[in-house]
């Protein structure tokens, strides 16, 4: 597996560019055209629960100091409407001051790809512009219900929508839009997203952690005051799991 770094937690002024420099980020997206960041904002709840604005304020700040690609901030929210989570978290006012775009990824256009090998998924649409951009995974670790751990590789969970969606918005019913991942088996989905789409740079912030729930979970005590960084999202995963007391083999997704 790709290597992996870790770095201990001062700020995300200090700590974000020093492990971005490290990881050769700025090699590996001097000559892209579009460079898209994707943020855990699963629901409209601050940190740690969803990916600090000012962690993904670093990241687009490194970016345009090292090309000149065009960033967009997009993500598919399944707790909440995306751009209520935009709003209400500072990325709207972020994307005014940086001039960046927003794009919620529920209302993006969308690929569809096949694999007869997929473990549950095996046709899916996703966003077009996904296999358009150079993709820069931001997630948060937390301990997660059903998967035991969310980080980089549960963070594609935000580049699915239920088939269902947009019926089911029509007739004003739930619209909880991921929730066909929980039904198929969370583990087994994040296998087979993974498949059909790998970032090309994942950075998890574990300066905080969340114990117990990836939503109503609580803060680690003390904080885990790491930030992990690498090419491979399930290297970086494999390294995170320790981070929480969690066996490797332990975490289907992983093993």
């Amino acid at each position: 597996m790709a290597p992996v770094l870790i770095e201990k937690f001062d700020s995300y002024s200090k700590t974000i560019p020093l492990i971005l420099e490290k990881a050769g980020l700025a090699e590996l997206i001097q000559n892209e055209k579009q460079i898209l960041i994707k943020p855990n904002l699963t629901t409209n709840l601050p940190p740690p629960v969803t990916t600090p604005c000012a962690l993904v304020r670093e990241v687009v700040l490194f970016c345009q100091k090292k090309s000149r690609a065009k960033i967009v901030i997009a993500e598919g929210s399944g707790g909440c409407e995306t751009e209520l989570a935009f709003s209400e978290l500072g990325f709207r006012q972020l994307a005014q001051e940086l001039q960046i775009e927003l794009l919620d990824l529920n209302r993006a256009p969308r690929r569809i790809q096949k694999r007869v090998d997929a473990l549950v998924l095996k046709r899916v649409a996703l966003p077009q512009i996904a296999f358009e951009s150079f993709i820069i995974n931001l997630a948060v670790l937390k301990e997660h219900s059903a998967a035991k751990m969310t980080a980089a590789m549960k963070n594609l969970f935000g580049f699915y929508l239920n088939k269902t969606w947009l019926f089911r918005r029509i007739l004003g019913g739930p619209w909880w839009n991921k929730s066909e991942l929980h039904f198929l088996g969370v583990s087994r989905a994040i296998v087979d997203l993974y498949h059909y789409l790998q970032p090309d740079f994942n950075l998890v912030d574990a300066s905080i952690g969340q114990l117990q729930h990836e939503i109503h979970g609580q803060p680690a005590q003390p904080p885990l005051g790491k930030i992990i960084a690498g090419k491979e999202a399930k290297a970086v995963d494999r390294v995170c799991a320790p981070l929480l007391g969690l066996s490797v083999d332990a975490i289907d997704y992983l093993a």
